[in-house]
């Protein structure tokens, strides 16, 4: 598991049930530097662990960290 250029993403995948699984981005999901996002996942893809996915929308907005609604302010 290697990155030499770009973003790179890894994930594995579970099919039963329910989907589960687990993926890594090599630095973030935020390309803006000053975003908490912006490297959070370095440490993680470094050390060769991954994160759950949340695939399922339940599982989505219980770890949301906002919501946005159109026309909403």
């Amino acid at each position: 598991m290697y990155g030499s250029v770009g973003n790179s993403f890894v994930a594995v995948v579970e099919f039963g049930e329910e989907v589960k699984a687990k993926s890594l981005l090599a630095g973030g999901n935020n390309n803006n530097p000053l975003s908490p996002h912006f490297k959070d996942q370095a440490g993680l893809y470094s050390d060769g662990k991954f994160k759950d996915v949340w695939f399922y929308k339940k599982d989505v907005m219980k770890h949301a960290e906002r919501t946005y609604h159109p026309g909403d302010k």
